[in-house]
């Protein structure tokens, strides 16, 4: 197989595909592939969270937790 892409993006999970349907977004002709070990997305953190995400809203602008 002699296939060439723009981009490499290693891993299924929500960073992974989030930043490739980014990247697709903003360079629709980008040749992306996206790399992942097990046989279905999202099979490691991603998965398993509790659905909640981060947003720093609490902690004060500027600090490290932010």
């Amino acid at each position: 197989m002699n296939t060439s892409f723009d981009v490499a993006i290693i891993g299924a999970g929500i960073i992974g595909l989030a930043t490739g349907m980014r990247l697709l977004e903003e360079f629709p002709g980008l040749r992306a592939a996206i790399l992942e070990k097990e046989n279905m997305i999202a099979a490691h953190q991603t998965g398993h969270n509790s659905g909640v995400i981060h947003s720093g809203l609490y902690y004060r602008p500027g600090s490290f937790k932010a």
